[in-house]
């Protein structure tokens, strides 16, 4: 009985050490698929930081990893115009994804230093969905 007991223990453990490993587990970054709900909500924090609620965007850049997303896109309203619209920092908070830094595209602004900028405000944002 103590064996049986202590075998069944030892399996319980092991499971819930899996279960535990996957929850907490780092995903790998990757872009939400185009008309996905995951998408949606991103660029719909992307609509209320810019104040425009019915911009279409079609990102460069998109990646999401553990409640963190990087998205650069031109601007909707200057097709064809060689400048990026914005490139932006957001966070999810509870079901809703915030606009936590937007690089800065001022004049004489630096693109790469302005990344870095974000990189160090946000350390816990991963590195792998930055361009």
């Amino acid at each position: 009985m103590k064996r049986f007991i202590l075998s069944i223990s030892i399996v319980l453990f092991l499971l819930l050490t899996a279960a535990a490993q996957n929850n907490f587990a780092q995903s790998a970054p990757y872009t939400p698929a185009k008309g996905s709900a995951e998408r949606k909500a991103i660029l719909d924090g992307v609509r209320k930081y810019r104040k425009v609620l019915n911009e279409v965007y079609m990102p460069r850049e998109f990646k999401v990893q553990n409640g963190w997303s990087f998205v650069s896109a031109d601007d909707p309203n200057e097709p064809g115009v060689d400048t990026a619209a914005f490139d932006v920092l957001l966070r999810k908070t509870g079901k809703v994804w915030k606009v936590m830094d937007e690089v800065s595209h001022a004049e004489g602004a630096d693109w790469r230093r302005e990344i870095g900028r974000i990189r160090k405000k946000f350390p816990k944002a991963p590195s792998g969905i930055f361009p």
